[in-house]
């Protein structure tokens, strides 16, 4: 196959610097015509410069809108900032009251325990109001940075300083004595509950220390930034218009990861042609190079891996099977296999007789039976001059195969061959080499079937033999049923 027609065919010689777009804007309703310099093909159905200038008003209007949600947002960030900060303030006024409240009532207390005259019921009922404040900041409080922990814990110790020195609730009013000596202990129980409660009250305040700003001066400062922002949008739209327009960096950055997979040998690789317009061209263009590099590479791999006569696998072929199935982690079933070696006896007399024509025949005819006598998943290949090779598999038994493979071949030469009009019976040796866990190497494969081979050529030929390596010789197995008609058919 010629690369070159098709490769000319896609780009007239002189057309190709017309597929870029002139620095200088067209006329909008003359741009869809084609000039005289366009490569063939499909006439353009849009215009680059009249699409583009809709995209960038499309831009322009898309910049304005978010420009206008990001004010909306900042808005609804802000007013979320002060509920936030509402919310900080509210926990810091609680915490603040609690713990007043509970100082007020520690102070009623000392003067409990040291006998001075307090109204009682005043007292219990002042204990419950503190116990409502409690509750109440158990509701506002968060449970994050162990707020609600904290006001438990204070609340537990508050209770119990004053349940162990009979001023909770109902044991006021059976209070009697001096119990001064128990001050300086519940004064220090009370203490604890304070430092708690303000430090419930100090987490609060570092949360809004934090997590708030002048929200009025940042609302103002956002909207400034934003509002240049998009004066620069503004302005960058409109320069990168005409950029745009001029390098269409897009489609040539497609154009090189194109090239790029190319070069890594994926010539599968096509531009997609969404539309008819000038970067149409150029990806037809670039489609039709990458196709005529596919089928030129194809072409020369072809040649590379068969046989230009025969159509067989050839040497190559053969040798990287061979040596992928002695690859360490290929598959275990490969492991099993044999190898005929097959060279076709007197070739010469048939080039003498039929001349180099003839004897090219009788190859390709010889190819076209041995493929008819292995199986799917055998490999034949050609290994030059009269020689052949068959790679066999063993049966799914793991019995061998290349015994069977062998008797059919020879049974497919009992029909003479058919060279020019004049009939020619012909014989082959084969030599058989079973692959077994002391094959090193395929190399050492393809010797021992070369040399069952060349053991069958000086024992009378027309048979086929099995390398054994009980004293490095040849076990012999003839056929004679198919020798004797072999010989029959030549005489």
């Amino acid at each position: 196959m010629t690369t070159g027609p098709m490769v000319g065919s896609t780009d007239p010689p002189g057309t190709a610097p017309e597929i870029a777009i002139s620095d200088t804007p067209a006329d909008p309703a003359n741009s869809t015509q084609p000039t005289p310099t366009d490569p063939p093909g499909p006439a353009r159905t849009w215009s680059l410069l009249r699409e583009w200038s809709r995209a960038f008003v499309f831009m322009l209007l898309a910049l304005i809108l978010g420009a206008a949600v990001t004010i909306v947002g900042v808005r609804a960030v802000v007013h979320q900032l002060e509920t936030t900060a509402s919310q900080v303030r509210l926990e810091s006024r609680t915490a603040a009251t609690l713990a007043a409240a509970v100082d007020d009532h520690e102070q009623l207390g000392h003067q409990l325990l040291s006998g001075a005259p307090v109204n009682r019921e005043a007292f219990v009922l002042q204990q419950r109001d503190i116990s409502d404040l409690f509750g109440h900041a158990a509701e506002v409080l968060p449970e994050e940075n162990g707020m609600q922990a904290a006001l438990r814990q204070a609340r537990q110790d508050w209770q119990s300083a004053l349940a162990a020195r009979g001023l909770w609730g109902d044991q006021v009013l059976e209070l009697n004595g001096n119990h001064v000596a128990e001050t300086p202990a519940f004064a220090t129980a009370s203490k604890g509950v304070r430092d708690k409660l303000i430090g419930i009250q100090s987490s609060s305040l570092e949360a809004l220390d934090r997590g708030l700003v002048d929200t009025g001066d940042l609302e103002q400062l956002l909207i400034v930034a934003r509002t240049g922002l998009l004066a620069v949008a503004i302005g960058a739209t409109l320069y990168f218009r005409r950029r745009m327009v001029k390098d269409l960096m897009r489609p040539v950055n497609s154009l090189r990861r194109g090239v790029h997979k190319l070069q890594a040998g994926d010539y599968s690789h096509r531009i997609d042609i969404a539309r008819r317009d000038e970067l149409g061209e150029l990806a037809t263009a670039f489609n039709g190079m990458a196709a005529a590099l596919q089928d030129s590479h194809a072409t020369l791999t072809h040649r590379a891996t068969h046989d230009a006569l025969t159509g067989l696998a050839n040497r190559a072929a053969l040798t990287e099977r061979l040596a992928g199935s002695f690859a360490s982690g290929s598959d275990l079933r490969a492991q099993h296999e044999g190898l005929l070696f097959i060279d076709i006896d007197d070739f010469k007399d048939v080039n003498d007789s039929f001349g180099h024509e003839g004897g090219d025949e009788l190859l390709v005819q010889l190819a076209a039976r041995l493929r008819a006598s292995v199986r799917s998943h055998d490999m034949v290949a050609r290994l030059g001059g009269d020689e052949f090779a068959v790679v066999v598999l063993d049966n799914d038994d793991g019995t061998p195969a290349t015994g069977p493979v062998a008797e059919r071949i020879y049974e497919t030469l009992i029909e003479p061959f058919l060279i020019g009009d004049h009939p020619l019976s012909a014989s082959v040796s084969i030599g058989v080499a079973q692959r077994s866990a002391e094959t090193a190497d395929a190399t050492e494969l393809l010797r021992q079937a070369d040399t069952a081979m060349y053991a069958v050529k000086h024992g009378g030929k027309a048979r086929y033999e099995v390398y054994s390596r009980e004293g490095n010789q040849p076990r012999r197995q003839v056929r004679p049923s198919l020798s004797k008609q072999a010989t029959d058919n030549s005489s």
